[in-house]
């Protein structure tokens, strides 16, 4: 059932058994979950069905470095689906050992393993529409080779990411949300607050408000709060306002240990003239895109103290005109265009942008062919298929490729969010974020590069080139990965080293439980949207059982006083 939160009355009180907060990916699927069997649910958007530029803007907030971490409103999506609405669909899950304790990342370690999760995750590929829960070339039915004759060691080249279509959630889940006779969906309601018992051991309601200023709330058995790793603790922290701490705070983590992923192009491969690779995007047989990486393995980051990372063979950057590709010069020309860069802004690479858009004239001009040959057949792709090639990668008569690298951030309590002195038009204040990379990770990425050129070389096959001077430095200069909220609210099994227990529950708090991504302890190398739908359909087999349970013990009560 939908309802528009401008319809309910002012000062009304809606009772349910479970009440989500945010209709993104985990808020979503966990409300499927509940609605199938039967469990009386509010899930809660604070926008409206289709997004909402004014609701957006309650997304404001300050970052300490804006060069490197885009501010709060400008990588999530408020509406139905939430920030799936930008998704570009990777999927992967996390490795066995991002779930282990490792001596050498301070904080690490999951009060869950892979085993715990790995039924999840294979339901969680039906939500992201993802194909088989196969990450591995050969299992998924790949022929061939990464690098013909490279043999896996301390790097390894078999594993491969998925892409969904994408999914978007609001798009694909909304028939079956308004069909359901358990769900309550609410749009354009914002919850601003929650109010604790006078114990502080549950939530006695949810303050929610409309754009309008309309005011009602929501009173539940159980509260989950998933409005994504940033909203979701700001929620936690604004309870703090009027109490010596927030619900959560008990340990101190909360809102600290905030990461991201670190990612960029700092490197090439030049592989040796002949050498056969297998470069771009391939189709499993399910006709699901999938791409092969590059890791570093569980043991050589054992031997050597590294992050978790993954490796692409990559176009090369869009920017360098030195390419000398049409129909990549076309494709930064029209970036820009829709970015509406100023034409005299500086471009990083020495020159002026005017002169950096002739350089791309010019290719665009030497290389219609080129153009004319590749874009159809990419538009086909991209745009009229009902799974979309994920994006534009060209091979390379000279053997060589750019290198993506995508790595993990480690939990670092000096990086955190926290409320500003400032308030949005509803009186909740903004999110301050601290982003700081340490110097341990830019120097485990830097290494991590270093093995992938010693298997290289030594097995014969070609070599990393960097492509600066000071690669650690290009490496610390890489951007936030967009929309990769991680830790704010971490899981651990004792409550002084987090602030949610292993079902996701905030410690101390009995009806209190986070679906997002701020729960993970540590971000690996995968994207977490497959991982973060996985715990919350965990989380809903958590919440139906006790249901379940309460519904026995009443039932045993009823037939003993009979």
């Amino acid at each position: 059932m939908l309802i528009k939160a401008a319809t309910i009355d002012d000062g009304a009180t809606l009772e349910t058994d479970v009440c989500i907060i945010g209709a993104g990916a985990a808020g979503i699927a966990l409300a499927i979950e509940l609605g199938r069997a039967g469990i009386a649910t509010i899930l809660l958007e604070a926008g409206s069905v289709s997004g909402s530029a004014r609701s957006q803007r309650l997304y404001r907030g300050a970052v300490n470095d804006p060069d490197r971490h885009l501010a709060p409103d400008r990588d999530r999506s408020r509406g139905l689906g939430g920030t799936t609405a930008l998704w570009g669909g990777r999927c992967m899950p996390y490795d066995p050992i991002d779930f282990a304790p490792r001596p050498w990342i301070a904080a690490s370690g999951w009060p869950i393993g892979l085993d715990t999760l790995e039924p999840f995750y294979r339901r969680a590929q039906r939500y992201v529409d993802c194909g088989a829960y196969a990450y591995d070339a050969a299992a998924a039915g790949l022929p061939g080779a990464l690098i013909e004759g490279f043999r896996d060691g301390a790097v390894t080249t078999g594993s491969i990411e998925r892409w969904s279509p994408p999914t978007h959630f609001g798009t694909s889940f909304r028939p079956e949300l308004e069909r359901s006779e358990a769900i309550r969906l609410v749009t354009g309601g914002v919850a601003v607050g929650l109010e604790p018992d006078r114990g502080g051991i549950r939530v006695a309601r949810v303050t929610v408000r409309t754009l309008r200023g309309r005011r009602f709330g929501v009173r539940a058995r159980r509260v989950v709060l998933a409005g994504g790793g940033l909203e979701s603790t700001r929620l936690l922290l604004v309870t703090g306002r009027d109490r010596p701490r927030a619900l959560g705070d008990h340990s101190g983590w909360l809102g600290r240990g905030y990461m991201t992923h670190i990612g960029g192009v700092v490197a090439r491969i030049v592989f040796n003239p002949g050498q056969r690779i297998i470069f771009g995007y391939e189709q499993d047989p399910e006709g699901v895109y999938v791409r092969r990486r590059f890791r570093v393995s569980d043991e050589a980051q054992r031997e050597h103290g590294l992050v978790n990372m993954y490796a692409l063979l990559d176009r090369p950057l869009l920017d360098d005109a030195q390419h000398g590709s049409a129909i990549l010069s076309l494709a930064y020309l029209a970036k820009r265009l829709v970015q509406k860069q100023s034409p005299g802004a500086s471009t990083g690479a020495g020159g002026s942008a005017l002169g950096l858009y002739w350089r791309h004239v010019r290719n665009l001009l030497t290389g219609a062919p080129e153009v004319l040959s590749v874009l159809p057949k990419f538009g086909r792709q991209r745009f009229l298929s009902g799974r979309r090639v994920p994006s534009l990668l060209l091979s390379r008569a000279d053997n060589s490729y750019h290198l993506y690298f995508h790595a993990e951030q480690t939990p670092d309590r000096a990086s955190a969010v926290r409320l500003s002195p400032s308030c949005d038009h509803l009186g909740v204040p903004h999110l301050s974020i601290d982003f700081l990379v340490n110097d341990d990770d830019v120097d485990r990425v830097y290494r991590s590069h270093c093995i992938i050129d010693e298997e290289l070389r030594g097995q014969g096959v070609g070599r990393l080139a960097f492509l600066g001077a000071d690669p650690r430095a290009d490496i610390r200069a890489c951007k936030a990965t967009l929309g990769h909220h991680v830790g704010t609210a971490r899981m651990a099994a004792d409550p002084a080293d987090g602030v949610v227990d292993p079902d996701c529950r905030v410690h101390g708090v009995e009806n209190l439980y986070v679906a997002s991504s701020a729960v993970f302890p540590t971000s690996s190398q995968a994207h977490p949207t497959l991982t973060i739908v996985a715990l919350a359909l965990r989380l809903a087999d958590h919440l139906r059982g006790i249901d379940a349970g309460n519904h026995a013990a009443s039932v045993q009560r009823d037939l003993v006083a009979g």
